[in-house]
C-alpha cells in the first residue's frame, strides 16, 4: 500500500493531529509558566510581609523634640504645635494612607516650620480604616503625644509608612525620636491603651462627613489640596489674620 498523498486525506489528517498536539505542548508550558510565576508572586508577597513586620524604623525627622504632654480624649484631636497659636489646620488622616504619607512628605517641611514658630497648630484626627496596623499606629501616636513627643512621633510614622506596626515596631519608633520615652510606653502601645480613643476619632469623621484621607481644613474652611501647593498652603498661614 502506497503512503498517503501529501495534501490528500490522509496528509491533512496527520498535519491536524501534529497541530493540535503542539497546542497541547503549548498549554502545558503556559500552564507551568503560570505556575512558576504564581509561587514567585506569593514568595515574593510573603518576603514583602514578614519585612514589613519584622523591620525596625529607620527614618526619622531631622529634628527630635519634647513638647508638653497631651491630654488624650474621646473625639478630640491631637493638637501639635501651641494652644495659643493663632491659626490651626486641620488634618484627617491614616498613618498607613499612601496619599497621606505623600501629604506629609510635600507639605509637612513647611507646615512643621510654621508650627516651630508658633504661626499655626495642627489638629490632628489619625483614623484607622486601611488596616490593623492603622490602629495600632494610632494608639501609639497617642501614647506618643501623651508623653510628650508626638510631633516627631507622628512624622516618624508616616516616613517610615510600608512597616506594618507591630508593638515591637511601635515601641522601637519612641527611643529613635526622643531621649525621654517613659517606661510605661511599651505598654501603652502594646496594651491599647487609647484603642476607644481611636474609635471615638472614626465615629468623629463619620459625624464631620470626611469621606477621604487626607482631609484639610485651614480655620475651619476646607483646603483643597488638588488645587492648593505647598508653597500656597503656607502663604495662606502666613498673610491670614489671626482667628481669634
Amino acid at each position: 500500500m502506497s503512503a498517503p498523498k501529501k495534501g490528500g486525506p490522509g496528509g491533512k489528517a496527520a498535519e491536524q493531529e501534529r497541530q493540535r498536539a503542539q497546542r497541547r505542548k503549548d498549554l502545558r508550558t503556559l500552564i507551568i509558566a503560570g505556575a512558576v510565576l504564581l509561587v514567585l508572586v506569593i514568595g515574593a508577597g510573603v518576603g514583602y510581609q514578614v519585612w514589613r513586620v519584622n523591620r525596625t524604623p529607620s527614618a526619622v525627622p531631622e529634628q527630635v523634640e519634647t513638647l508638653a504632654p497631651v491630654q488624650i480624649a474621646d473625639g478630640k484631636p491631637i493638637r501639635l504645635g501651641t494652644a495659643d497659636a493663632p491659626h490651626v489646620l486641620t488634618a484627617w488622616v491614616d498613618f498607613h494612607c499612601p496619599g497621606c504619607a505623600g501629604f506629609e512628605q510635600d507639605y509637612g517641611p513647611g507646615l512643621f516650620a510654621a508650627v516651630q514658630q508658633g504661626s499655626v497648630a495642627i489638629d490632628v484626627y489619625p483614623m484607622s480604616f486601611h488596616d490593623a496596623g492603622s490602629t495600632a499606629a494610632a494608639n501609639g501616636f497617642a501614647c506618643a503625644a501623651e508623653a510628650g513627643f508626638g510631633t516627631a512621633y507622628y512624622r516618624a510614622l508616616f516616613a517610615n509608612r510600608d512597616l506594618d506596626w507591630s508593638t515591637a515596631q511601635l515601641t522601637d519608633l519612641a527611643g529613635k525620636v526622643s531621649t525621654e520615652v517613659p517606661a510605661g510606653f511599651g505598654d501603652c502601645v502594646a496594651n491599647g491603651k487609647h484603642g476607644a480613643w481611636v474609635d471615638s476619632i472614626n465615629a468623629a469623621a463619620d459625624r464631620a462627613g470626611v469621606q477621604q484621607t487626607p482631609t484639610v481644613a485651614f480655620d475651619g474652611n476646607p483646603v483643597d489640596l488638588n488645587t492648593t501647593t505647598p508653597e500656597m498652603l503656607v502663604a495662606m498661614i502666613e498673610k491670614a489674620p489671626a482667628a481669634r
